[in-house]
């Protein structure tokens, strides 16, 4: 499949389906929008010059080479599950759903088709060479990850109170918005969680009641590697850094710097490289190629259904966690 040849149907005008509505048609993609909300539907479609539908239902009545399903999580699967039978490929938002008990039904309409979750960081050149380095043993085994970070919310999206943000049901509080971008992200990198424990607070954003901020701790790759993240929602900063320690030094990502660094034992500096991605949508288009790889079977597809639903069991394990104040196992 080549992006010129691709018909494209984007599930959901909101910013991050507007976001994949551009990148794929910045990259040659026929695309068109499906979206309920008229007012957002005739300003994007107008915008875009491209096909637009009011209800998934009538988008459903056409062939899509694939579908890009950008709705909030509660919606994920059923949108999903109705586009099958007319879709050749699915990319999915991040998180994957807000239940586990959705995903068989998923697996079974989708079965023998391309499916790949939108967590834009496996994507990221700097996350792969990350990646490589650990797989490569490169400072030795992995014994430790960390991950420190936030952004001023209120800033980056202002209309939180209104959007699935607000209620855990449709997707909402940092665990499943932004807290579930690093569980993926480490888990990609380090294994698979084993346990996890949690405590999470709602401290500052105003208009909801969710969570804002979040400590965690757990192990992975069958108890090997330590985990730790502190992020949260209201900071003044917009940083994030991941360090992985290992037997012979360390790796670090510095996001949105778009770095990465290697320090090893002896070296008294960080030999640091990048900046690897230079604008925001620069990495959305880069998901959007590699998707299309996927779908033509040139490449392996970065981020399969079944690991999206590791992450999704380690949300849920964040969230019971924090609530029962004890170390849920992930089995």
């Amino acid at each position: 499949m080549t992006a010129m040849a691709s018909r494209i149907l984007i599930v959901g005008g909101g910013s991050i389906g507007e976001r994949h509505l551009r990148c794929f048609q910045q990259i040659g993609a026929q695309v068109a929008l499906c979206e309920t909300l008229e007012s957002r539907r005739k300003d994007v479609a107008g915008r875009y010059l491209c096909e637009s539908f009011s209800t998934v239902e009538d988008a459903a009545r056409h062939a899509w080479d694939a579908a890009v399903i950008c709705t909030p999580a509660h919606l994920h699967v059923p949108h999903a599950v109705t586009l099958a039978p007319q879709t050749q490929a699915m990319l999915i938002e991040k998180p994957l759903a807000t239940q586990d008990t959705d995903i068989p039904r998923l697996i079974a309409a989708t079965r023998g088709k391309p499916v790949m979750i939108a967590y834009v960081f496996r994507s990221h050149p700097a996350v792969h060479e990350l990646r490589r380095q650990l797989r490569d043993e490169t400072l030795g085994p992995l014994h430790q990850i960390t991950v420190l970070g936030g952004q001023h919310f209120p800033t980056f999206r202002p209309a939180y109170r209104e959007i699935y943000y607000a209620k855990h049901e449709t997707g909402g509080g940092c665990i499943q918005d932004a807290a579930t971008h690093m569980i993926d992200l480490v888990s990609y990198l380090a294994g698979r969680f084993d346990w996890v424990f949690c405590d999470a607070a709602h401290q500052e954003l105003a208009g909801v009641e969710v969570e804002d901020t979040v400590n965690a701790l757990g192990r992975l790759n069958g108890n090997r590697v330590l985990f730790s993240l502190a992020e949260n929602q209201f900071m003044a900063g917009n940083e994030l850094q991941i360090h992985a320690h290992c037997a012979r030094g360390s790796l670090q990502l510095k996001l949105p710097d778009h770095t990465w660094g290697i320090l090893r034992h002896g070296d008294s500096q960080w030999q640091m490289h990048g900046p690897m991605i230079h604008e925001r949508d620069d990495l959305f288009r880069r998901q959007a190629r590699l998707f299309l790889d996927v779908c033509a079977g040139r490449v392996e597809n970065p981020s399969p259904l079944e690991d999206a639903r590791h992450t999704l069991q380690v949300n849920l394990a964040l969230l019971r966690s924090w609530r029962e104040q004890r170390i849920v196992r992930l089995t």
